[in-house]
Parts: structure tokens; sequence; C-alpha cells
């Protein structure tokens, strides 16, 4: 490996430059990106936009069909006269845009690569079609960050691919969408709508989600700049001409990566195991299981009064989420999930309830506070374990 003391000065140039440069530029604050938005938030957000309406027409629904016709497999002849846009309300499809006895559009939303669930579109199909909507003017959004999730048999079922129909050569209504591909340059276009220009309110909330998913996608063209700046100081530091010497230094900052990363890593879980799992004992609870790296979080507790399941608290894309976990060869009663609906926001095969913590994600700071300050943290675990022994008291687990 190359000089380890210089490739660590380099980087440590290249950071202090990144910081001056993204210190320059314009004070921006993003309410969405602040208040972390989840799959609910995100398919409230495209309903909002969706339901404008100006003079009778739906301008922003119509582009969005439009921008369907350029993906699907089909043809689809969809007239937009009253059309109703619901979240969670139909047998809580993430986002349903309807017209009864003319046509249904449901929005599958896996943004942030949620669980498919067991027959999870076979039942949004059979519930539009109970609603007197018929089958060929069904069509199925699977929502996705970035397309590389891809949907499960158990969900699409044999049956919801018939009612769709999709085939070996074609996806019939069942229409792939993303957000980084679809959504995020769709958006974009909306701003050269005259009825949206004449809608500041609007128009800038198009501009803040559209600011938001950039951002996550590293699109932003400030923040490219600052990147090409960025590969221009690292040649010039470098030296690096050729195509083998990038490759060559390539390598050895991988490998410096993967001894910085693991020593850190090892770091994490002797102070986690310590200030987490220790404290918690002490308070009486009984950890079963734990899992700390920087990216990601397992913690498993067990609660006595429970036989089927136990507390868990993970990480999903750097952010925590805590529930109910089902032991895979013991089941619990239908009825008995369907009242943990009051208590979690969220469901899935393996997590039969559990929500988001939308103030906790796992970054420097994170791991800084729980060596530091990790009080708050573990009270905020216990906090939770409470509340939710608290309000399951009845509900056999």
């Amino acid at each position: 490996m190359a000089d380890k003391d210089k490739l660590i000065k380099v980087a440590k140039e290249l950071n202090e430059l990144y910081k001056r440069k993204k210190a320059a530029l314009p004070y921006s604050i993003n309410v969405i990106r602040e208040l972390h938005a989840n799959e609910n938030a995100n398919s409230r957000i495209l309903r909002g936009l969706l339901q404008y309406s100006h003079n009778g027409q739906y301008p922003i629904l119509q582009s969005f069909i439009e921008r369907l016709r350029t993906i699907a497999d089909c043809p689809i002849d969809i007239s937009v006269q009253n059309p109703v846009l619901t979240n969670e309300q139909d047998n809580r499809i993430d986002l349903l845009i309807k017209e009864i006895k003319s046509y249904a559009i449901i929005v599958e939303n896996k943004i942030w690569g949620a669980t498919d669930q067991e027959e999870q579109i076979e039942r949004y199909i059979d519930y539009v079609i109970d609603l007197g909507i018929p089958k060929r003017g069904i069509f199925v959004v699977y929502l996705t960050l970035d397309g590389n999730k891809k949907v499960t048999d158990e969900s699409l079922t044999d049956k919801a691919k018939k009612h769709l129909g999709c085939s070996n050569k074609s996806n019939g209504r069942f229409i792939r969408m993303n957000f980084k591909d679809d959504i995020m340059p769709w958006l974009d276009t909306l701003l050269d709508l005259e009825e949206i220009r004449k809608e500041p309110l609007l128009s800038s909330s198009i501009t803040l989600y559209v600011d938001f998913l950039k951002e996550y996608f590293d699109a932003r063209e400030e923040d490219i700049k600052i990147e090409n700046e960025l590969e221009k100081q690292l040649m010039d530091t470098l030296q690096a001409n050729s195509l083998k010497e990038l490759l060559n230094t390539w390598e050895d900052v991988d490998k410096l990566q993967e001894i910085v990363s693991s020593a850190a890593n090892k770091k994490i879980e002797r102070i986690s195991k310590q200030k987490i799992c220790d404290a918690l004992e002490k308070k009486g609870y009984h950890i079963r299981a734990y899992d700390f790296r920087y990216d990601y979080f397992d913690l498993e507790a067990d609660i006595p009064e429970w036989e089927n399941c136990w507390w868990a608290m993970e990480s999903d894309k750097g952010r925590l989420f805590s529930g109910v976990w089902r032991y895979p060869e013991k089941t619990v009663a239908k009825k008995y999930i369907a009242m943990l609906n009051d208590v979690f926001d969220n469901s899935d095969d393996g997590y039969i309830g559990w929500n988001w913590h939308k103030d906790y994600e796992l970054n420097d700071e994170f791991w800084i506070d729980i060596e530091t300050h990790s009080r708050k943290f573990v009270n905020f675990v216990v906090n939770e374990i409470e509340r939710v022994r608290k309000e399951t008291k009845g509900i056999k687990l």
C-alpha cells in the first residue's frame, strides 16, 4: 500500500476543502428532510400534489398519467373527471387514486424499501374490485427508491398478475416506477406548467420536494460542482496521470478504509455493549441479542409477559425503528395483530408492529453521543419498551 500518511493527509485536505465549499453555499434548510419523511409522508406529499385542481382540471394528475403512459406496457385509457385521492384510508393502500366505475391507480410506495406483505397487492386489487371498478381500469404502480427493489411473488401473486394482465412478455397494468429516474425528473417538468407558476405556494412546495430528492441522490448542481472541484484537487495533489495510477490509489484507499472501518466498528461494539446493553441489564432487562456497527444497529430484549414475540430495535438505511418481532416458529392470533394497529404505525411479516424513531439516525453524532452521553439514549429505550408493554397489556403476544 502507498504511504498511508500521505493518503490520510490528502483525505484531510479534501475534507477541509469540502467543508469550506459547503459552508460558502447559501444557507439552506429543507423541512421535509428535517421532519424525516417516511413512506407515509412521501405518499401524502404525492397526494397533495396530484389532487391540485385548476378550473375543474387536474394538471398535475394528468401529467402523472402521461408519465405512466411512457413507462407502462399497456395502454392507459383514463379520463380524469372527479378523482378521489386517499392515503392509508382505503384498505391501508399507501396512495389510491380512484373514480368509481371508471379506474383506480394503486400506488404502493416502497421509497425506503419496506418489506412486501403476503398477498398485499392481491388484497388491494380485490378491494377496488369490490368498489365497482372494472379490472381493465385497475393499475398498480410499484414505486421504489431507485428501481433496485423488486416486487415479490408473495405480494404480486398469480391471481394479482391475472387481474392486471401480466404475462411472460408484458407487465400488463403493473407499472414499475422509481423516485430517482421517474418522480424526480417528472416533478422538475411540473415547474414549467403555466398553472403551477401562477401558484407560488404550490411551485415552492414542488421545488422543496425536488430539492429533498436531489439531496438524497447527490444530484444538486452545487454538489456536483463541488465534487468536480474535489476531483481536480485530488488529481493535482496525487499527480496521478494514468488510469493505472488512479486504480492503484483507489485500491490503497479501499484498504485504508477497510482498516479504519474495522477499528471503528470494533470500538463501537465495545462501547455500545457497555453503555447500552450492560446499562439495560442493570435495569432488569434481558438482552437476547445485539449487533452494533457504524451503519447497522440491532438490539433485542425479552419481554417477560410475551410468549411468542420479543422487542427489537433495528436500523434501516441509517434510521432507527423498533417494534414487536415474532418468533418464526410461533403464531400470533390475527385479532391480536390487528390490535397492534393502535400501538404502532406499521407492520409486516417479521415485525408485526413497528414505529420509526425520527430523532435518531446512525451517523457520527449518534455514536459519539453513545460514547459520551449514553444515558439519554438508554432512557429513551427504556421508555419505549415500557410504553409498548403498557399499551400491549392484555394482548397475547
